[in-house]
């Protein structure tokens, strides 16, 4: 059963996903969204990945008070309803707002799934389920490549609703085989006993508030339990860990297949090939290992989780940098990618779960929120700094530019980011040791 139900949470991640991806032959569109065109960059952009950002955090904080489980099987049946809507109407008014709802819906998702993660599985199991739910993008990329040829057969119209009830399906299958856990399961007495008393000092100072007349509103509440989230030493580094890692990772994955359209512009049947095995089987086999080394040699030290971050985030440079400083061998290239991708995919679920293992309870839901807030904001400023480099050197007239910049943006990146995994592993192996102290004293 519990098979079933962290497989259920990958797939609703994957398919919550896909999004526009069905609809990438523009061509093919364009006739009923004649605007489509010129609104592409917006529409895959801005118009998804701002609401995802900030939606999440309200949603983060919600977390901590609505059934997990009925709220995850509403925003998935809420994404179908968005597919379809998206497929049978022919106004680009409402394909905007169906990419907006689509951002605010997929962000909903990750701190829900990832909370019913920390009171599923142990801390010793949970960077292997946090791995198997990131998986579900990699499921995701591969079912987007699928609906391609589901347009070519059926119409793009009919691949939406195609999407739109797989995704309905997933949505029941979460409602039949998940069951909300108890919150907090798996914290000792003593942690239990804490958490019961900060709660009730939190709700005397609420008091306290209302009577003298200086209670915060809502807004600055949820302001300020959200900075409440980056005082938490092992969260503040992942959050900037993560944010330097897809800085640079996302280039990666917007300008490499421009990158080798450019330079190897032969490959070009090649490249589509492999790279879809890359992102598919290679993001799985990279993701559901780290997880479960990260719980594996836990065993013997804490500090493995901060370990795996560091050595595949230092290894992920020197590859990605063979790949793009050299455009003589085309497999060469793809050979140093594949390595590149196999060692830069390690970190998520190690990361995850490293600030899920030391936040509080009340504080699942932020953390996770908090996290995909900053990846979504690294993002989406990003490529616009790159897109200005590569216009002030001439990318465009002289491609073999486009190497020397994504190599030195992943330098940037993942260079900058080593140092604060390793600060995030040093202070989550001071916080589980500490509480595996209170634990034996305790015994």
């Amino acid at each position: 059963m519990v098979q079933w139900q962290r497989s259920i949470f990958s797939y609703a991640y994957g398919y919550t996903g896909l999004g526009l991806q069905a609809a990438n032959p523009i061509y093919e569109i364009s006739t009923a969204y004649p605007g489509l065109s010129q609104y592409f960059g917006i529409l895959t952009g801005l118009a998804y990945t701002l609401p995802f950002a900030v939606f999440g955090l309200f949603v983060g904080k919600l977390t901590d008070t609505v059934n997990r489980k009925w709220a995850l099987c509403g925003v998935i049946a809420l994404a179908s309803t968005a597919m379809g809507l998206t497929g049978f109407c022919n106004s680009m008014l409402v394909l905007g707002l169906m990419r907006v709802f689509h951002g605010m819906i997929n962000s909903s998702t990750n701190p829900l799934s990832f909370s019913l993660v920390s009171d599923y599985f142990p801390p010793d199991k949970r960077a292997t389920a946090n791995s198997i739910i990131h998986s579900g993008q990699y499921i995701g990329s591969a079912m987007g490549s699928i609906s391609i040829l589901l347009i070519k057969k059926f119409g793009w119209r009919s691949t939406y609703g195609i999407m739109a009830a797989v995704s309905m399906t997933v949505s029941a299958m979460i409602a039949l085989l998940v069951r909300e856990p108890e919150r907090g399961r798996f914290l000792t007495d003593a942690e239990k006993a804490k958490q019961i008393a900060d709660a009730k000092e939190k709700e005397e100072e609420a008091k306290l508030q209302e009577e003298a007349g200086t209670k915060e509103n809502g807004v600055l509440a949820f302001f300020k339990n959200l900075a409440e989230v980056t005082k938490l030493p092992c969260t503040r580094n992942v959050l900037i860990a993560g944010f330097l890692r897809n800085f640079a990772g996302c280039i990666i994955t917007y300008y490499l297949p421009v990158f080798f359209g450019k330079n190897h512009p032969s490959f070009k049947a090649q490249y589509a090939l492999v790279n879809a095995a890359i992102l598919s089987i290679c993001g799985i086999i990279a993701s559901l290992a780290s997880g479960i080394m990260a719980d594996k040699f836990e065993k013997k030290s804490f500090w493995a989780k901060g370990a795996i971050c560091v050595i595949g985030q230092s290894l992920a440079v020197p590859l990605i940098c063979l790949a793009t400083l050299q455009t003589s061998s085309f497999w060469l290239s793809i050979a140093a990618y594949t390595a590149y991708f196999l060692v830069a995919s390690t970190y998520v679920g190690p990361a995850i779960t490293m600030m899920q293992n030391t936040a509080p309870v009340k504080q699942q839901g932020n953390v996770v929120s908090a996290y995909f807030f900053c990846i979504t904001i690294a993002q989406t400023i990003s490529p616009a700094i790159f897109g200005a480099l590569c216009t002030r050197f001439g990318a465009v007239a002289n491609p073999t530019v486009y190497g020397p910049l994504i190599a030195g943006f992943s330098v940037l990146g993942f260079i900058g980011s080593v140092p604060f995994w390793f600060r995030a592993g040093r202070h989550y192996k001071n916080h589980m040791t500490e509480k595996q102290r209170l634990e034996n004293a305790d015994q």
